[in-house]
C-alpha cells in the first residue's frame, strides 16, 4: 500500500502545522464577522496610518493580551496532541486539520461545563 512507504512528520513540524490549525480555527469566525460588518471605503482625505499605527489600535481594541493567553493555551494544545497523545501525521494537511478540530472539541467542552 502507498500509505507504507509514506514518512511522518517529525514532531516538531507536527506541533508548528497543529498550531496552524488551531489559529486557523480562532481567525476564521473573526475573518467572518469582520467581512460581515465591512463599511463602504474609507474617505480619501483622511491621512493614512502607518502599520504600526494600525498594529497598535488593533492590539488595543481587540484585546492582544487576552490573544496571547490563547497562543500560550494553542501551544500547549499541540503539544499535547503530538506528544503526549503520540498522533503521527503523514502530511500537514492533515495536522492543520486536527488542529482545527481539537480547537474546536476544546471549546466545545470548556463551553459546556461554564453553561
Amino acid at each position: 500500500m502507498m500509505r507504507d512507504s509514506l514518512v511522518a512528520l517529525t514532531p516538531i513540524w507536527a506541533v508548528i502545522w497543529v498550531l496552524l490549525g488551531i489559529f486557523i480555527s480562532l481567525v476564521l469566525p473573526l475573518a467572518v464577522n469582520t467581512l460581515k460588518g465591512a463599511s463602504g471605503l474609507e474617505g480619501i482625505d483622511e491621512p493614512k496610518p502607518s502599520l504600526g499605527q494600525k498594529l497598535s489600535a488593533a492590539w488595543t481594541q481587540y484585546g492582544g493580551n487576552k490573544y496571547l493567553g490563547i497562543l500560550l493555551a494553542a501551544v500547549v494544545v499541540a503539544v499535547v496532541i503530538v506528544f503526549l497523545l503520540g498522533l503521527q501525521f503523514f502530511t500537514p494537511r492533515d495536522a492543520a486539520i486536527a488542529g482545527f478540530a481539537w480547537e474546536s472539541f476544546v471549546k466545545k467542552l470548556f463551553a459546556k461545563q461554564q453553561g
